[in-house]
């Protein structure tokens, strides 16, 4: 069973998460782990080291080839101000987080959608993210943009229960955030 989030806008991406009951229980093994879910609490600014897994095209028009391996990709996270000012003709909320580099060649592509973004917290990987949209793969000043994890926490409890509530752990990025200063050509203002 799926429940897709209520607010979900299929024009422009927002709120681009849906929750699946599994039929049986998962096995965990070496290979299968449980990763942490980032709290409405956790921090991921500019510069922090994500991991970027799926099975989707490896470019523009080229498959997965045979075996279709998992793939794996770093991409450092990518300013909400710097990625809404790439993106200038649809709005990147407070909902999304992007990630990619400015030369591009790295980043989520077709049939990656709904496969997770995390980061390192020392032993403990944190997903930030759900592969949402980009254009249309890892083009050069257009990060892929992700649905951003920790803004739903709550909603996410509320489907789960207690009972069954995922671990929810807070991330801090070190440092500060530059983005979030100014964007390109504009003076700082106050927030």
């Amino acid at each position: 069973m799926a429940i897709v989030h209520p607010e979900y806008n299929a024009n422009t991406f927002d709120n681009d998460v849906a929750l699946l009951l599994l039929s049986s229980r998962v096995l965990f093994t070496d290979f299968i782990k449980p990763v942490c879910l980032a709290s409405a609490t956790s921090t991921f600014f500019t510069g922090t080291a994500s991991w970027v897994t799926g099975w989707g095209r490896i470019g523009d028009g080229i498959p997965l080839p045979t075996p279709g391996e998992l793939m794996e990709v770093k991409i450092p996270v990518v300013g909400s101000r710097q990625c809404f000012c790439e993106y200038c003709f649809i709005n990147i909320t407070e909902n999304m987080i992007c990630a990619g580099l400015n030369e591009g060649g790295k980043g989520g592509c077709q049939g990656d959608s709904g496969g997770p973004m995390v980061s390192n917290d020392g032993s403990v990987y944190v997903q930030s993210g759900v592969v949402s949209f980009g254009v249309p793969c890892a083009v050069p000043r257009f990060p892929t943009v992700f649905a951003r994890v920790s803004q739903y926490q709550d909603w996410i409890t509320n489907h789960t229960g207690v009972e069954n509530m995922p671990g929810f752990v807070t991330f801090t990025s070190p440092g500060t955030d530059s983005d979030l200063h100014e964007r390109p050509g504009q003076q700082a203002s106050a927030r």
